[in-house]
């Protein structure tokens, strides 16, 4: 004990503490390059991101009063009403509860329709391959076009209406547009979990299939007790990312149903137009963005695990 006291001593008196300047200049040193070059997407994600984010969280523990009685302006009021109405009042109870009920079967749909195209990907080379690929990210990339052609062919004079008559199979166009359920059937195809899931039945070794067949099983018992095990991690990122997608839902409501529709973005732009209540419109925006950030996590710590 006297010994290792002694050396902690002798190590203090030849090894003397650096002042602030000097290890901001080691720092520097050792740093310096690759502060500078993620300085632009620092500054880029905290005026785009971070202060938009603080700035609304802030507004959600607002309240609001009438200026001169025509303008409701928001107050600076530490108050929890906004959170309170929001998981009391029937209207915004009823609309975060659609918009999850819808996020989460349609991306149970999804990952189901998806799992056996992903697998024939995967396993065979087919003519067109690239292409078919493609096709899954046209939805997302050129999400504006493919609504409103798919709301044009949902009319009632559309070409679905006008080949389903043609058939026989109807005597009067369907109401498909203005319609709920046009939104959870577009939801509900599989666009960017075909890859995600691809990606991952890809990375499973052809042997441990032949392995399981080997010892008497068939394709679909090999696929539901080998494959999909295996590719857990990349079916489970691609439900939690159809969920946190189809949670934030906004665009694809508001062409196939309307400006009125039930879903909780929708909600959110109409608390600030028309009825201007910023502070209601920030809480519901701060629970929607929880919601998102939350399944976000769960994404992340499915592909770390």
């Amino acid at each position: 004990m006297k010994l290792d006291s002694l050396t902690a001593e002798a190590g203090e008196q030849t090894l003397p503490r650096l002042d602030w300047r000097t290890r901001w200049r080691r720092w520097w040193r050792a740093h310096g390059a690759t502060a500078l070059l993620i300085s632009p997407l620092l500054i880029y994600m905290l005026l785009v991101f971070a202060v938009p984010v603080i700035y609304q969280l802030a507004f959600a523990f607002y309240s609001r009063q009438l200026y001169r009685g025509v303008l409701w302006l928001p107050v600076p009021d530490f108050t929890l009403t906004n959170f309170v109405r929001a998981f009391t009042e029937s209207e915004y109870v009823d609309s975060l509860a659609w918009t999850l009920g819808v996020a989460l079967f349609t991306s149970a749909v999804s990952i189901a329709l998806a799992l056996p195209i992903a697998y024939f990907l995967a396993r065979y080379k087919a003519f067109g391959k690239p292409f078919i690929e493609l096709s899954f990210l046209l939805p997302i990339f050129g999400e504006i076009f493919t609504l409103y052609a798919l709301a044009y062919a949902l009319t009632p004079s559309g070409p679905l209406n006008w080949l389903l008559m043609s058939l026989g199979v109807i005597r009067e166009p369907l109401q498909l547009i203005r319609n709920p359920a046009s939104v959870i059937i577009w939801m509900s195809i599989p666009t960017l979990s075909v890859l995600l899931i691809r990606g991952a039945i890809a990375g499973v070794d052809v042997m441990y299939e032949e392995a399981a067949q080997t010892m008497g099983a068939n394709s679909l018992q090999t696929f539901w007790h080998v494959t999909v095990p295996l590719a857990k991690k990349g079916i489970m990122g691609a439900l939690l990312l159809s969920v946190s997608g189809g949670v934030g839902a906004y665009t694809l409501p508001l062409v196939l149903v309307g400006p009125n529709n039930i879903w909780l973005a929708t909600r959110i732009q109409r608390e600030v137009n028309p009825f201007y209540n910023y502070p209601m419109a920030s809480a519901l925006g701060v629970i929607l963005t929880a919601i998102s950030a939350a399944l976000m996590y769960l994404y992340l710590r499915t592909q770390e695990a």
